[in-house]
């Protein structure tokens, strides 16, 4: 069964924000929408949200992926404790669908024999911007020390490779892979709207409590002179 996740990308000047809402099945994303249009208040708080946004952004896109499970590698974490995700796109030449399969089996293999330390989603587009032969990464990290260790556990990468392995991984790179980005996105409690589980899993931060302290004092009035 696939597993969608509508992913919508908001660019406000030179910043971006990603929005994503995953579903069991395309089933449940339309069983969403339908609750959705019967909850007239809430219809109507998205219509003027929209409304609303249109004054602040720069541009908007959406995309509906696919989740990979063939394609990734250890990616049943606690996503509640991560803080940053690497979002690593990919657009496959037409016609190297083989190509691409074969160089992801090198990377699973690979880092699978390297280092436990590394994980990642891959989901694979299906409708909206990104409509086929487009690949999305999700990398998750719990800090910006994991990119330091990245550095490290690639190069037992291509150790457990060697020089034979690195050069036909270079070869399909070079066969199948039309472009390739890759980005660093911090998550923001503040714009995000989380299930339960993940306030509980980590409460200090996906709902922390407001500041509290004594109120300033006001400056005493001087008598009149």
């Amino acid at each position: 069964m696939a597993h969608p996740l509508s992913g919508h990308g908001f660019h406000v000047g030179p910043t971006a924000s990603l929005f994503f809402t995953a579903y069991d099945s395309f089933a449940a994303w339309e069983k969403d929408n339908k609750a959705v249009e019967k909850n007239a208040t809430l219809s109507a708080a998205l219509d003027r949200a929209a409304v609303a946004d249109g004054d602040l952004l720069t541009s908007a896109d959406g995309s509906v992926l696919t989740y990979r499970e063939d394609y990734s590698l250890r990616p049943n974490v606690n996503i509640a404790q991560y803080r940053y995700f690497e979002v690593s796109r990919f657009v496959v030449r037409q016609g190297h669908e083989k190509d691409w399969d074969a160089l992801v089996k090198i990377y699973l293999d690979g880092y699978g024999k390297a280092t436990q330390n590394v994980r990642w989603a891959t989901y694979s587009s299906q409708y909206g911007q990104d409509n086929g032969g487009v690949y999305i990464v999700l990398t998750p990290l719990k800090s910006l020390a994991e990119v330091d260790g990245e550095m490290a556990d690639g190069k037992k990468f291509e150790a457990q490779l060697g020089d034979d392995g690195m050069k036909r991984l270079a070869e399909l790179t070079a066969a199948c892979v039309e472009s390739t980005q890759t980005n660093l996105f911090a998550f923001s409690p503040k714009l995000s709207y989380v299930s339960d589980d993940w306030v509980k899993a980590d409460p200090s931060f996906w709902k922390p409590k407001p500041a509290t302290g004594a109120p300033a004092k006001k400056p005493e009035a001087k008598p009149a002179q």
